[in-house]
Order: structure tokens, then sequence, then C-alpha cells
């Protein structure tokens, strides 16, 4: 009779074999078809996958960049739109907030961050671009809502007119982090629309 000797040490190997194994693969593959050379450097991933299921192109390496108008601002183009830009951004969501989404009950706001929302200038540049809130839920796309463009050249404004008069009143106040909200009652975005 032939003993299989198994303990927790080999099992606890076996399991993180496997999970280097995987994380792997998502590298490689990020890297082949996406030109990325980390898919999980600022949730790469997730443009990736949003990229997928809504048919866009997504932009190779990273997007962004000041001084580079073909993807300043954006992170994909959509064939189906002339080739026009698309920004996404991506919120995660809890298993509590998923679960209520699965019912129909979610009631939630959702922020999309600007960083590069820092002057007037800089806020124009996001005009001629889609804006697209994702939802994730781990690895899944859960829904994306296309958010109006005047509604965030507006709210973009607004933040930075009231943070302008933060520092003119002497306060420290950063450049990054403004911010666009977007609020679900009942599953459904108060603006914007959700799309397939």
């Amino acid at each position: 009779m032939l003993l299989c000797i198994y303990d927790e040490k080999t099992e606890k190997e076996m399991i993180m074999n496997t999970f280097e194994y995987h994380l792997n693969k998502c590298f490689e593959i990020a890297a082949e078809k996406y030109n990325c050379e980390d898919p999980f450097d600022k949730c790469k991933y997730r443009e990736i996958i949003a990229a997928e299921k809504l048919g866009h192109d997504l932009f190779e390496g990273a997007s962004g960049g000041k001084y580079n108008d073909d993807t300043y601002g954006a992170d994909a183009t959509d064939p189906k739109d002339n080739d026009g830009k698309v920004e996404y951004k991506s919120a995660k969501m809890t298993k509590t907030q998923y679960d209520k989404y699965k019912n129909g009950v979610l009631k939630k706001k959702y922020t999309m961050v600007y960083n590069g929302a820092y002057d007037k200038e800089s806020i124009a540049r996001y005009a001629n671009i889609r804006h697209m809130l994702n939802l994730f839920y781990k690895a899944e796309l859960v829904a994306t809502v296309e958010v109006p463009i005047d509604y965030v050249l507006k709210t973009l404004n607004e933040n930075l007119d009231y943070d302008n008069t933060r520092r003119a009143k002497g306060e420290i106040v950063t450049t990054n982090c403004n911010s666009v909200g977007v609020q679900f009652v009942d599953n459904t975005p108060t603006i914007g629309e959700v799309i397939d």
C-alpha cells in the first residue's frame, strides 16, 4: 500500500505557487496584449476589463500625460464613436454594496477623482472626452455609467473655484483629488445613464 504524505507546509506551498502563477499570468497577458507592464498599478486591470467589455481600444502603456494631447485625460477610444476619447474612472464595491445592487436597492454615492483637473485650462481639456464610471466588485465589471460631459466640467470647475477661494485665504489645498460624485438610488444613477 502506498501512503501519501501530505502536510500543512506542502499545502501552503501549493496554494502560494498557484497564487503566484495566476498573478504572473495577469502580468503576461497585460504585457503581451495591452503593452501594460503592471496591470495592478493604479488599477490598470480595471481599464483593461472595461475596454474589452465596452468594445473600446485601450491606449497602450500609460495614458494621460500633461503634454500628450493624443491621450491626455483619457484611457481609450471608442471605434463606434469615430474613435472619440473615453476616460474611465472606477470605484470598488463592497460585498454589501454588490448584494444590494443585485437586489436592486443600491443607494450609494461613488466618486470619480480627476488628479489632472487643477486649473481651468486642464479642466477644459476634458470637454471632448466621454466620461465613464465603472463599478467593480473584485474583478467583475458590475455597471458602467456614462456621466454627462457638462456635469463633469461644471463640477470640476466649481470644486476648483472653491479650492481657489480657500487658497486665497491662505489655506494649503492640494491640487489633486478634484472629484465628481455620482449618486445611485435603487440602482439608478441620479446623473448619467447606465450603458451595456
